[in-house]
Order: structure tokens, then C-alpha cells, then sequence
């Protein structure tokens, strides 16, 4: 005899994010160059169109300008101000229900490629860095924006391999440039258990022939990360050794890699 099973499915009806400008009284302190628009144009309908804007600054004689994801290469930031000052900031944000007031917004926004992306608040101001969740976003000198993570994997990789586990995660391999960032890398390998083995972009080229970096005489090209710059970090004697790993071929090995999108 034949016999038939049959499932019972219950199907869950799933609630998709709405975009949504939300308004508030406030002004746009610093961030990247903002694109005009027309005092014409409906200043809110082309943020909203636009699925690279993610804020509109509408200052008080009415000139309207964009910022868009794409160009958001340094830290945006906005301060909240007062009805008097006239200026306005809308934010575009993904809201799954109406919040009961602006304090119980989430402001994330969506990028075109579906990723979210949370602006900080305080009492009275708003940062967007750009950087994913996971991701630690830092500045440099150069003015270059970079978002990192680290991940560690167990076993022999060289740096071919942990360049392609980079470009699998739409990043790339990236050099150390400032002591804030040492000092994050060290606490993520004390985190994930990892030992202290490192690959960073960058090449040594100088005392190339010296094993376990003891020296702090030798520099290393950045060129083929292409954000990162100079060698003074590299030359901290805590930090110098973390160059120097290509000559260790086993153990668990730490990738230090950035968020890398199309800037």
C-alpha cells in the first residue's frame, strides 16, 4: 500500500520596512560635498526617489541639498536645533511600524544593495559612519573613511588566501595605520581567542630578511591596499611584530580586512 504524508504549512504573512523621510528641526554640521538642488524641485521627492540619499538639509533661505550614501566617504553629522532657526534635516529611514514619537525612531537606513546601516544618537546630535553592523569604522589623516573587521580562521593561510577570504566578504586586505586602530586589533584578538598572528595588507621593504620583527628599522609599502599611508605605527615596538608573519606557516592566523564598497 501507498502511503501519502501530507505537511500543514502555516504561512506567515511578513511585514516588509517602509522607507520613510522623518523630519526634524536641525542642521548638518559637517560630512562630505552635498549635491544642490534646484529650488524648483520638490526637495523631499528627490531624496526620496533616490535610492543613494539617505539625507536632505533644507536651510533657512530654502537652498536644498543631498547627501548621498555613495559619497559618504567621512563621518556626516547633524545637530538637532530649534523651530526658530527655520532649518530643517530629513532622514531617510526603513520603519516596520509608525513610532510613537521621534525619540522611538531607529534611524537605519537601507542602502540600494538591501544592507542596513545605523546612524548614532544623542541627545542632540546624529553621526552616520557608514560601517555595517560588525564593522569598526575609523578616520585618518588622509581623510580616508575605512570600516575593518577581523575574522579568524584556524590552520595554515597565507596571504594569497587571506586576501581571497577578504574579496569573499566584499573587502579587501588592508594595512595599520594609526594606534587607535592597533589598539582595537589587539582587543579583537584577545576576543576571538585568536593568538597574535595578523595578516594586514602591505609589503616590508626594508630588513626584509629579519624573523620576528625584534628591529623596528624597516618600512613597508602600503601600495597595494591603497588607503593606507606612512610607517610610524608599523615602528611601535608592541606593534612592529605584526608585519612580519609571512615567515610563520601554521597556527591560527587573524585576517584584518576592510568593509570595502564602491566609494
Amino acid at each position: 500500500m501507498n502511503s501519502r504524508i501530507v505537511i500543514l504549512c502555516l504561512f506567515l504573512p511578513h511585514v516588509m520596512p517602509v522607507t520613510k523621510l522623518i523630519k526634524i528641526y536641525g542642521k548638518v554640521e559637517s560630512g562630505p560635498i552635498p549635491i544642490p538642488i534646484d529650488s524648483e524641485t520638490d526637495c523631499e521627492d528627490s531624496c526620496y526617489m533616490d535610492s543613494d540619499c539617505l539625507l536632505v538639509n533644507l536651510d533657512p533661505n530654502g537652498q536644498c541639498s543631498l547627501y548621498s550614501f555613495s559619497a559618504t566617504t567621512t563621518e556626516l553629522k547633524v545637530m538637532r536645533s530649534w523651530k526658530d532657526t527655520g532649518s530643517l534635516v530629513y532622514f531617510k529611514v526603513s520603519l516596520l511600524e509608525c513610532p510613537a514619537s521621534f525619540n522611538d525612531v531607529g534611524l537605519i537606513f537601507t542602502s540600494g544593495t538591501g544592507e542596513n546601516y545605523n546612524w548614532k544618537k544623542t541627545e542632540y546630535r546624529f553621526s552616520f559612519a557608514r560601517c555595517r553592523d560588525g564593522w569598526k569604522g575609523f578616520y585618518r589623516s588622509s581623510g580616508v573613511s575605512v570600516c575593518m573587521m577581523v575574522v579568524s580562521i584556524p590552520g595554515y593561510v597565507n596571504k594569497t588566501l587571506a586576501q581571497e577570504k577578504c574579496e569573499s566578504l566584499n573587502s579587501t586586505l588592508i594595512g595599520l595605520e594609526t594606534e587607535e586602530e592597533a589598539e582595537w586589533m589587539f582587543g579583537e584578538m584577545k576576543r576571538l581567542k585568536a593568538g597574535g598572528r595578523y595578516w594586514l595588507a602591505g609589503e616590508r621593504i626594508t630588513n626584509s630578511g629579519i624573523y620576528g620583527c625584534t628591529s623596528t628599522d624597516f618600512n613597508v609599502n602600503w601600495d597595494d591596499d591603497g588607503m593606507t599611508t606612512g610607517n610610524d605605527i608599523m615602528k611601535h615596538p608592541t606593534i612592529a611584530d605584526l608585519s612580519c608573519l609571512d615567515k610563520k606557516p601554521y597556527g591560527w592566523i587573524t585576517f584584518v580586512k576592510m568593509q570595502f564598497d564602491e566609494i
